[in-house]
Parts: structure tokens; C-alpha cells; sequence
């Protein structure tokens, strides 16, 4: 009867999940390709926030390459799954990385990706709006555990880095404790 009492109160109650985005850091190396518009991280509410990133396009730029890097803190940032490093125009014409495409399904709805082509033109505005961190959605591709973890990404054209963006996030989910 006990175990039956423990079941029918444990299974209904909803996964006890919190995901938010702790900061964000945007740099800008080379002026000369482009200008950070936008880089914050805005509140939603007391348990949400979102990301908007707004970037300029000052030179066309034929050639793009980016470096991912995930990390995960743990007695300082240590690497963490995945450190890949890709040519940007060959995927948007050919989709041609498993990682790289399974991240690009979860942002396709917050960045107008269908614009963005090879060679990116002089003044184009390059955005990435109100992103939030859907913990479900995120593990359906990214099986991760409670942590804080973070992200960089490197915007590397003619070999040298031009942009990057750090940003860490933190998920815990109370039921794994």
C-alpha cells in the first residue's frame, strides 16, 4: 500500500527542470569586418531569460570558417564533448556536418538562417533573436547532465579570428537528486 501511496504521488508531479543563460560575452577582433550591434541577455521572468546578438557585415566575405567548442565547468571550465571546427559556406549550401546540423534544427527558429549565403555581402546585418534555452528541446539532440556549461564560438576568416562569442549556461534538474 506504501509503495503504491509513494508511486501515485511521485509520478504525476511535473520534472523539476530550471535552464538559463548565465552570461554573455561578445568580441570583436578585426573592426574592419564588421561591428557588434546587440550581444545581451535579457530577463523574462525570474526563471527564463533569452539571448539577442546583432552583428553588422562591414566587408564581403567569401570565405567562413568556425570553430565550436563546449565546455563544462568543473573545478575550473573543462572541454566537453564536442570541439569541431567547420567551413560556414560549405555547410549552408550542403548541410554537411551531423553536429553542426543537429544545432543548426534548434536555432533555425531564432536566426533567419534562409538569408544567409556564401559570400556574405558588405552590410549585412546578421541576427540571432530573443534565444531561449528550451532544456527539452536541447536534450532531445544534446543528452547532457545537471552542470553549468558553456559555449564558444569562433568566427575565423582568412585564418585569423575575427568574432568570437562565449556564453555559458546553467541546467539543473532537481529530480536527479
Amino acid at each position: 500500500m506504501l509503495a503504491v501511496l509513494i508511486f501515485v504521488l511521485v509520478l504525476p508531479t511535473p520534472l523539476q527542470v530550471e535552464a538559463k543563460f548565465k552570461s554573455l560575452h561578445c568580441t570583436n577582433y578585426d573592426k574592419s569586418y564588421g561591428e557588434i550591434l546587440l550581444c545581451k541577455i535579457k530577463a523574462i521572468n525570474r526563471y527564463r531569460n533569452s539571448i539577442s546578438i546583432q552583428f553588422r557585415q562591414m566587408r564581403t566575405v567569401n570565405n567562413v570558417h568556425m570553430r565550436l567548442e563546449f565546455f563544462k565547468r568543473a573545478n575550473g571550465w573543462r572541454p566537453f564533448l564536442y570541439n569541431i571546427s567547420f567551413n560556414l559556406c560549405d555547410f549552408l549550401s550542403k548541410r554537411n556536418n551531423v553536429i553542426v546540423s543537429l544545432g543548426y534544427e534548434y536555432l533555425k527558429p531564432y536566426i533567419p538562417i534562409t538569408n544567409y549565403t556564401c559570400p556574405f555581402k558588405k552590410n549585412h546585418l546578421i541576427k540571432c533573436t530573443d534565444l531561449e534555452f528550451d532544456i527539452e528541446k536541447f536534450r532531445v539532440r544534446f543528452p547532457i547532465e545537471t552542470g553549468e556549461y558553456a559555449l564558444q564560438l569562433s568566427f575565423i576568416v582568412q585564418r585569423k579570428v575575427t568574432l568570437t562569442l562565449n556564453g555559458s549556461a546553467e541546467y539543473y534538474n532537481y529530480r536527479e537528486h
